[in-house]
């Protein structure tokens, strides 16, 4: 790796210039900050040459000490500079490096240096999304047309255009407009034939969408760390965004958003009045919530970060009507990031002394696990089946559980302890819910939180899209949205677990997953990774937790399903066979196709405790 470096730095110049002052140059902008020091305005003017040059320093450090930072490189040149990127020379880098690799902190040498600290906030702000680590998917090389899984750092912004498909670019922003009134181009336009696929360039959550009388068909979608917003606008006239898209849903990096068009410059929906068939591609900086909206937004020329983003590209294939992303890509959760930062620090000030609870073993070697069944709770007793009781006595079993010394735990808990030893509760059992009803929600969550009991919701993804579009909240028949399995996930009382995307159903010859009269072990596979994918990464996104454990819709299983969800990354599945569990300290394989006992409402919660596992 040093090598690398080294030969790096050979390319940005033939060697050290002797007596090189850091800090020699006199700022010509006064950058904008407010009273508070917060920053209320950016001229994002960094070069091509400089993003690419600092990105693969950054890349090329990752795993060392120290790890030279892009964004921390680029502040250095922007105080340099006065932010002016015209006078950038790759050879500027050699001092700011070279002190970092004898050992002086960032702070210390640049301390005197008055707009360092703006500049790594102005800069931080454009750029934070856009390097990290990342898993992606990738096809093996044996020809198979099987896939694996990398993880590695880098760049993982995606080209908003997919891969493959022709455009054109120039520097255009702040060009005049003339359209409505006299303004200036705050975006940049990428022109791509009618119908190209669009991708979300950053993950994030959707906050606008529909027609804009300028931007046509458009959406807006908020970066996670809210400071990004991104405006991709004209799209296609009858077909502008893919399926299912809404308002508040979360989207991937690289995930097809929707397709190229000429749609706006009208006050009439969906009519084409662009004379070329381009994107807009926009980003703007949201300093401060008040102002998002406001005459003083803060836009970014996109230019030489485009050019930058067309290194990474979402190679793409039809799926019906629709373009889908051909190989997975997942990045940690930011709200998981930002909630790990925070435990660690906690963990540092409380943990400085080793706990005897750090190497715990459990002494057992195998537990007895009863695993419990429900789906859905509803008042009315007109309503109530084998697969529906009432909210009453879904709390009178949470208090016979207490009462004789049961222990709910999540299916992470009994993972850890087969494949850790990690200690179990004397008397462990498992709650689960299948089918993730809404009522779920509005009845068993509020019950969990009072008696303090763990509880594993599988879910549907179609549905919960479905409602988290019309926003549902029908006890009978809705199900969870997804601000639902956010706050329940976020309570860690509950555990999101995946129950297929699109199989909760008998047609077609197949009975929920379970492989078809005939079907072929390469066409199953397919099958099951298409749709069991689509949910893990929604799911992940949506949690910040990709699931462990597959529940097998009807408990229709197959057992050739089982290698599949094991290279899907399932640790355990769920069935519907009635019966207790044995599980090993150990043994991986007990941890699937685990049986259940289904409750129904026609017993007390004594005689059913009393009675589950017993035919």
């Amino acid at each position: 790796m040093k090598q690398k470096l080294f030969k790096f730095l050979a390319a940005l110049a033939a060697g050290l210039i002797a007596g090189f002052s850091l800090f020699t140059c006199q700022h010509s902008v006064q950058p904008s900050v407010n009273s508070s020091g917060n920053i209320k305005w950016v001229d994002f003017d960094v070069t091509y040459e400089a993003l690419e040059q600092t990105m693969e320093l950054d890349i090329q450090t990752y795993d060392q000490q120290p790890h030279i930072s892009w964004i921390d490189s680029l502040a250095y040149l922007g105080a340099k500079y006065g932010g002016d990127f015209s006078k950038y020379d790759q050879t500027d880098l050699e001092p700011f490096v070279s002190h970092l690799q004898s050992g002086q902190k960032l702070e210390d040498f640049t301390k005197d240096y008055k707009y360092f600290p703006y500049y790594k906030k102005a800069y931080g702000a454009v750029l934070n999304g856009f390097l990290g680590y990342f898993k992606r998917e990738v096809p093996n090389e044996d020809g198979s047309g099987e896939t694996h899984w990398v993880e590695q750092y880098g760049l993982k912004g995606f080209f908003p255009l997919a891969e493959g498909y022709h455009y054109t670019h120039a520097d255009d922003f702040g060009k005049p407009r003339s359209y409505g009134y006299s303004r200036k181009h705050l975006g940049h336009d990428l022109a791509a034939a009618t119908g190209t696929p669009v991708v979300a360039a950053e993950g994030g959550i959707i906050e606008a969408i529909g027609w804009n009388q300028y931007g046509g068909w458009r959406i807006g979608i908020r970066s996670f760390d809210k400071e990004r917003y991104y405006y991709y606008a004209h799209l296609q006239k009858d077909h502008p965004y893919v399926e299912n898209l809404y308002v508040g849903q979360s989207v991937t990096a690289g995930q097809v958003i929707g397709y190229v068009g000429q749609t706006g410059y009208s006050l009439k929906e969906n009519t084409n009045n662009i004379d070329t068939p381009h994107l807009h591609f926009g980003m703007q900086l949201v300093l401060d919530e008040e102002a998002k909206d406001s005459p003083n937004q803060v836009w970014i020329d996109l230019y030489a970060l485009t050019k930058l983003l067309s290194h990474h590209t979402s190679e793409v294939v039809p799926d019906g009507e629709e373009y889908v992303r051909r190989y997975q890509f997942s990045e940690e959760s930011y709200f998981l990031a930002s909630a790990k930062e925070e435990l660690q620090q906690t963990q540092n000030l409380e943990n400085s002394q080793p706990q005897e609870s750090d190497t715990a073993q459990d002494p057992r070697q195998q537990v007895r696990l009863p695993v419990l069944m429900y789906h859905s709770l509803l008042k009315d007793p007109a309503m109530q089946n084998s697969y529906v009781i009432s909210p009453k006595l879904f709390e009178q079993d949470l208090k016979y559980l207490k009462k004789h010394g049961y222990t709910s735990i999540l299916m992470s808990d009994l993972i850890a302890y087969v494949e850790n030893g990690r200690p179990l509760p004397e008397k462990p059992i498992l709650i689960t819910f299948d089918d993730g009803y809404y009522n779920n929600y509005l009845y068993a969550f509020p019950l969990l939180k009072k008696y303090q009991e763990k509880a594993v919701i599988s879910i549907i993804g179609k549905e919960t899209d479905k409602d988290s579009r019309s926003g549902g909240s029908h006890a009978t028949y809705s199900s969870l949205t997804w601000e639902q399995v956010q706050e329940m996930a976020a309570s860690g009382l509950v555990e999101i677990q995946n129950h297929s995307y699109n199989c909760h159903k008998n047609t077609g010859g197949r009975n929920g997953v379970k492989r078809k009269s005939g079907e072929s072990r390469q066409a199953y596979d397919r099958f099951l990774k298409k749709d069991l994918s689509k949910l893990q990464t929604k799911i992940q996104d949506a949690t910040g937790t990709a699931p462990s454990t597959f529940t097998y819709p009807f408990g229709a299983v197959s057992r050739s399903s089982l290698k599949t969800i094991k290279k899907l990354g399932f640790k355990a599945s769920l069935g519907c066979e009635e019966g207790i569990n044995t599980i090993k300290k150990g043994d991986l394989d007990s941890l699937y196709f685990l049986k259940r006992c289904l409750r129904t409402p026609e017993k007390s919660s004594a005689r059913f405790f009393e009675t589950m596992g017993k035919k």
